[in-house]
């Protein structure tokens, strides 16, 4: 009787999320080649040399707001996006290559249908609430299977074209096997694209867990350097390589905080995170006034920041990204295989 009750919480949750669900697995798994997919509309990011850190600044310093990037060979340009969100890609030399506004092009509109569903911070909250009831989906899934004997038959698929009688057990079989086979990226992927709709409750809530400090080898932070002055970012870089030369910064805020300060983000070698997590701060007049290393955080705030590498195989090497890719391509398919099962299934009573 309980089976049943999972059966149903599952086939009406997967009608109702079908579609959204396919959505978001396309564009999750084509963003997954932003840069290529960028590259390739806009031949002109093809950059043979990545700009180093100091023709960096010497772009961040024409702008007063919204933030930036540093290249790395992911993303080998100077990038830029202003307070109004339109982002600027530059060469070494500082050369303007491209101006891309937001929604101005289907990158774009992929990028926010994907975080917010086209809703700015309403869709944020949408996508949460599907993403638990997509969790929900999964598990009902799953224990609605859940075979009592098992063997090779269970996982079992048997081809037939779409025109014969039997092609709606094909259907049921594609779906079943696709589910179990892939469960672990799929669980992977719902999970963590929750996790980073809610990623304030979760770092919160993992913190809390897990507030133990992991030993590691972290170097001493030498005395901050209040008589040094950083009156632009070649100065500020030049303080921070100084300060944490076993640090590379990722990322910089180019907009002065409500104090007039201004922040960084940088990232250590082990660091999962692309852009890294650990800050330093300088103050208006140019010194630096705080530094925060993530390696000397709680073991929960530390694990919270894996999930947004993880969802974006940004670890992992070829062999996770390969994992998601089919996550990706799986939680396509699943939806569709099961929408057309029941449609034929009903169809055929």
């Amino acid at each position: 009787m309980w089976r049943h009750g999972f059966g149903r919480v599952h086939k009406w949750l997967g009608l109702s999320l079908a579609l959204w669900m396919v959505l978001v697995a396309l564009t999750g798994t084509l963003l997954l080649y932003k840069t290529e997919l960028l590259q390739l509309q806009y031949p002109q990011l093809r950059l043979v040399e990545i700009p180093s850190a100091t023709e960096a600044a010497a772009v961040f310093n024409r702008f007063d707001a919204g933030y930036a990037y540093l290249p790395r060979a992911d993303k080998p340009w100077i990038e830029v996006v202003d307070g109004a969100g339109t982002t600027f890609y530059f060469d070494g030399s500082g050369k303007e290559l491209l101006a891309r506004p937001q929604l101005g092009d289907w990158v774009s509109w992929m990028v926010e249908f994907h975080h917010h569903l086209l809703l700015h911070e309403l869709g944020k909250d949408i996508m949460g609430i599907l993403g638990l009831l997509s969790l929900l989906l999964v598990i009902a899934g799953v224990v609605r299977w859940w075979p009592r004997h098992w063997s090779w038959r269970v996982l079992s698929v048997r081809f037939v074209r779409p025109g014969q009688r039997q092609f709606i057990a094909t259907l049921w079989q594609l779906h079943r096997s696709s589910g179990v086979l892939f469960l672990v990226p799929i669980a992977v992927l719902l999970l963590t694209g929750t996790a980073i709709m809610y990623a304030a409750s979760v770092n919160a809530g993992l913190s809390q867990l897990l507030p133990q400090k992991v030993p590691q080898n972290v170097p001493r932070q030498a005395k901050l350097l209040p008589q040094t002055t950083a009156a632009n970012w070649q100065q500020r870089f030049a303080i921070a390589n100084q300060f944490w030369p076993q640090q590379t910064p990722r990322l910089v805020y180019l907009a002065p905080t409500e104090e007039g300060n201004y922040r960084m983000r940088l990232q250590h070698a082990d660091e999962w995170h692309p852009n890294g997590r650990s800050y330093l701060v300088f103050a208006s007049q140019g010194s630096l006034v705080s530094a925060d290393d993530v390696r000397a955080k709680s073991l929960g705030f530390q694990l919270s920041q894996m999930v947004y590498p993880l969802h974006i195989a940004a670890v992992g090497g070829w062999s996770w990204l390969a994992a998601v890719l089919l996550g990706g391509l799986a939680l396509m398919l699943l939806p569709l295989t099961g929408v057309w099962f029941w449609w034929r299934r009903r169809a055929h009573r």
